[in-house]
């Protein structure tokens, strides 16, 4: 079982703690889940193809 990061969104409200913007906070939520559940990969690692971004991802 792998998590899928990049094709990951979330129901995060950035008006509660920890406060941050609603792209930092699937960051936190994958970060959690790579430390306690399952490793992470990239859409790249199953299509070849480039990573995923969020349309209003600043990465």
């Amino acid at each position: 079982v792998v998590l899928m990061r990049d094709m990951t969104d979330t129901m995060y409200n950035p008006k509660k703690r920890p406060f941050v913007n609603h792209f930092e906070g699937t960051d936190l939520v994958v970060k959690h889940i790579e430390k306690f559940w399952c490793p992470s990969i990239t859409s790249t690692a199953i299509t070849g193809e480039e990573q995923f971004f969020f349309k209003n991802s600043s990465r």
